[in-house]
C-alpha cells in the first residue's frame, strides 16, 4: 500500500472540487442554449461533464488504491480514455448497491461506447455524409443526457470525501479493474458460480473483495506447491509412464483450413500421441497432449515446448504449408486512411505490392496430410531429439518458421527465413550422409531432390543461400517465393529422411528376428 498523507487527502480534494466545479460549468452551458440547432452541442458538454465526473473516481483509485508512490504504477488505470471515465461514472455509484449481474455491468459499459460514439458522430462533419452536424441529433436525446448528468453530479457531490478514505474500497475496485483484463479472470468472474456467490453476498463491493481474497489464496497455495514440485526428484520405471501433465495449445494457419472430418481420423489413431480438434476459425488448430510423471515440474516448461515444436514442424513439413502460434501482422498497409486534401479530401489508398502474403490457393488439411505429420513427427521424437547434429537441422527450420511467420511492412525478414531454411537444408543433408561437406552441395541437393525440383532453381537457389552464409548479397532479390521453395525443399526432404530412417528400422527388426 502507498503512504497516504495530509498532502494526498487535499490534492485530492482539491482535484475533485474543480472536476465537479467543471462539470457543473459544462451542464449549466448545455442548459442555457436552446433549439434543435444546438441539441449536438449541448449531448457534447453533457458528456464532457460526464468524463468529469469519471476522471474523479479514477483518479481516486489511482490515489488510494495503487501500491506504491511511484507515477507510473502500472495498476493505474488512464484518465485518457473516454469510453472508461464515462464508465466509470455511471458504474461508480452502482458499487455498494445489490446485486449487479454481467449483463448488467456490459450494459454500462455499451451505455458508455454509444454515449462516446453518438459524441463523435455529432461533433464533426463527416466528408463522406456532408449531414449537418445538429441534424445528426434530436433534441430529446441531448436533454435526458444533460439531466442524467446533473443527477449523476448531484450523486457524486453527496458523497464526502472524508479524512480517511475507505481505502480497502477503492483498492477492491482497482484490483477487479486491473484482474477484468486478464481474460480467463474474467470468464471466472462472470461464471454461474461467481455470480451465485453475488447474489449470496448481496454487495458487488464484498464480491469484489471476496474474488480478490480467493485470488490470494490460490497464489499462495501455488506457491507452496511450486515449492515442494521443485524439490522432487524425476519418477523413473513404470510409475514414471504414468499421465501427470495435460498440455493444450493452439495453432493457426496462413495456407490451409482445418476440417474436423481429417483429425477425427488422426484421433481414432493418434489420440494417444496428440488430441486435435478444430474450432469456429476455419484455421484454427487446438492440440492437446499428456506428459508423464517423469517429467519434473522444473523441467516441464521445455519439454513441454519440445513436444509443441516437434509437432508444429511436423505439420509444417508434411503439408508443405504454413502453421504457427498467432501473429498479427500488417502485410500491405501501415495506415488506417490517408486523405488527398488538395482534391476534396479524397481517399487515398497506397498498398505495398505484392502483398507480404504467400497464395497458398485453396488447401485443406487431409487426414493424409496428418499421416505424414505422424512418420515426420515419430521420426523428430525418436532420432532427430538424440542426435545432435540433426536436432540442429530442425532448429534452424523451426527458427525458419517463426521469421516467415513475423514477417511484415514493418520487419522484412524474407533473406532471414530462407537463411535458416537453407542452412537447416545444408546441416539435415549433412548429418544424414547424404553430403559429406567437402563436395559439391548443389549435386548433393540435387541427388535428392531433382525427382520433385527442376535443378536450375534447385542450383539457383543453393547459390544464394551459400552467398548470404559467406556475407555476400545475392545477386537476385529474395522474396518470399524463394523462401517458399527453399522452405518446400525442407520439407520434402526431411520426409524423404523420415522414410529412410523407418524403412532402416524395419530393416533392423526384420533381421533381429530371423
Amino acid at each position: 500500500m502507498k503512504n497516504i498523507d495530509n498532502a494526498t487527502i487535499e490534492n485530492c480534494r482539491n482535484l475533485r472540487e474543480a472536476c465537479l466545479t467543471n462539470a457543473e460549468a459544462l451542464v449549466n452551458s448545455a442548459k442555457t442554449l436552446e433549439g434543435t440547432s444546438t441539441a449536438h452541442i449541448r449531448y457534447n458538454l453533457a458528456a464532457l461533464a460526464i468524463e468529469e465526473v469519471g476522471k474523479v473516481v479514477i483518479f481516486l483509485m489511482n490515489a488510494f488504491g495503487s501500491t506504491s508512490d511511484e507515477d507510473d504504477d502500472p495498476r493505474s488505470i488512464s484518465t485518457d480514455d473516454h469510453v472508461k471515465k464515462l464508465f466509470y461514472a455511471i458504474f461508480s455509484p452502482l458499487i455498494d448497491q445489490g446485486q449487479i449481474t454481467k449483463k448488467y455491468i456490459e450494459s454500462n459499459r455499451e451505455l458508455a461506447r454509444r454515449i462516446h460514439n453518438r459524441r463523435l458522430e455529432s461533433l464533426y462533419t463527416d466528408p463522406q455524409n456532408p449531414l449537418l452536424p445538429q441534424d445528426r441529433m434530436v433534441e430529446e436525446e441531448a436533454n435526458s443526457l444533460v439531466s442524467f448528468c446533473e443527477r449523476m453530479i448531484k450523486m457524486e457531490k453527496d458523497v464526502e470525501l472524508s479524512d480517511v478514505p475507505d481505502e480497502s474500497r477503492l483498492e477492491a475496485i482497482q484490483w477487479f479493474h486491473t484482474a477484468s483484463d486478464d481474460p480467463e479472470k474474467r470468464r471466472y468472474f462472470f461464471s454461474k458460480g461467481s455470480l451465485d456467490k453475488l447474489a449470496e453476498l448481496g454487495n458487488l463491493l464484498e464480491w469484489m473483495k471476496w474474488h480478490r481474497q480467493e485470488f490470494t489464496n490460490v497464489e499462495e497455495e501455488s506457491r507452496e506447491l511450486l515449492q515442494k514440485e521443485l524439490q522432487k526428484e524425476p519418477i523413473d520405471g513404470i510409475e514414471g509412464d504414468e499421465p501427470r501433465w495435460k498440455v493444450k495449445f493452439r495453432i493457426y494457419s496462413e495456407s490451409h483450413s482445418i476440417p474436423q472430418k481429417a483429425l477425427n481420423a488422426w484421433n481414432r489413431h493418434y489420440e494417444f500421441i496428440m488430441k486435435l480438434h478444430s474450432s469456429n476459425k476455419r484455421n484454427e488448430l487446438i492440440c492437446e497432449f499428456i506428459l508423464p510423471k517423469s517429467v519434473p515440474l522444473r523441467a516441464l516448461w521445455d519439454v513441454a515446448l519440445g513436444r509443441c515444436k516437434d509437432f508444429v514442424a511436423a505439420l509444417n513439413i508434411a503439408t508443405s504449408g504454413l502453421f504457427w502460434w498467432h501473429i498479427d501482422k500488417d502485410v500491405a498497409r501501415f495506415y488506417e486512411k490517408i486523405w488527398d486534401l488538395e482534391n476534396d479530401d479524397t481517399e487515398v489508398k497506397i498498398d505495398i505490392s505484392p502483398r507480404l502474403r504467400v497464395d497458398w490457393g485453396h488447401c485443406s488439411l487431409k487426414k493424409e496430410n496428418l499421416s505424414i505429420t505422424q512418420l515426420v513427427f515419430g521420426y523428430l521424437l525418436k532420432d532427430i531429439r538424440f542426435t545432435p547434429s540433426k536436432r540442429i537441422a530442425i532448429e534452424n527450420y523451426l527458427t525458419g518458421l517463426a521469421l516467415l511467420s513475423k514477417n511484415d511492412i514493418h520487419l522484412r525478414l524474407e533473406p532471414n527465413a530462407f537463411s535458416f531454411f537453407f542452412t537447416a537444408l545444408k546441416t539435415l543433408l549433412l548429418a544424414t550422409g547424404d553430403w559429406d561437406g567437402v563436395t559439391d552441395l548443389k549435386s548433393a541437393a540435387a541427388a535428392q531432390l531433382s525427382e520433385f525440383f527442376p535443378t536450375k532453381n534447385l542450383n539457383d537457389y543453393i547459390e544464394w543461400g551459400m552467398q548470404l552464409e559467406s556475407k555476400n548479397n545475392p545477386s537476385e532479390r529474395i522474396t518470399l517465393t524463394e523462401v517458399i521453395a527453399m522452405k518446400n525443399y525442407c520439407d520434402v526432404y526431411f520426409c524423404l529422411s523420415a522414410e529412410k530412417e523407418l524403412y532402416r528400422h524395419r530393416n533392423l527388426a526384420d533381421s533381429s528376428e530371423e
